[in-house]
């Protein structure tokens, strides 16, 4: 789940759907959803993407942008990479940072 109202979240989406050939990634917008459609409140939907795994497991935050790489082809090894120091140690609070700011962030 993402935030169809930020620009940096729909040109990330753009990103991945090109990219993913297969079609394993399925972005939904939460702003479109009814509560009981989403597996969190709206709130923690504006704080951080949310996405279920095959298994079920709802990841958010770098986790889910880590699940994502994994799924699109060619992007695995940088999701496995980004599971390493010091990557799995900065990116968690460098994807809260990004995220809290993502209204201001203008991709190109």
């Amino acid at each position: 789940w993402m935030d169809g109202d930020c620009s940096l979240c729909q040109r990330s989406k753009a990103w991945c759907e090109v990219r993913d050939r297969n079609g394993r990634v399925r972005f939904i917008d939460f702003r479109a959803e009814s509560g009981n459609e989403l597996p969190m409140t709206k709130d923690e939907h504006q704080t951080s993407m949310w996405v279920r795994d095959r298994k079920g497991v709802l990841l958010d935050g770098f986790a889910a942008w880590r699940r994502i790489m994994a799924e699109i082809p060619g992007w695995k090894w940088l999701a496995r990479l980004s599971s390493l120091p010091p990557f799995s140690l900065v990116g968690p609070p460098l994807y809260r940072l990004i995220a809290a700011n993502r209204q201001h962030v203008r991709p190109r």
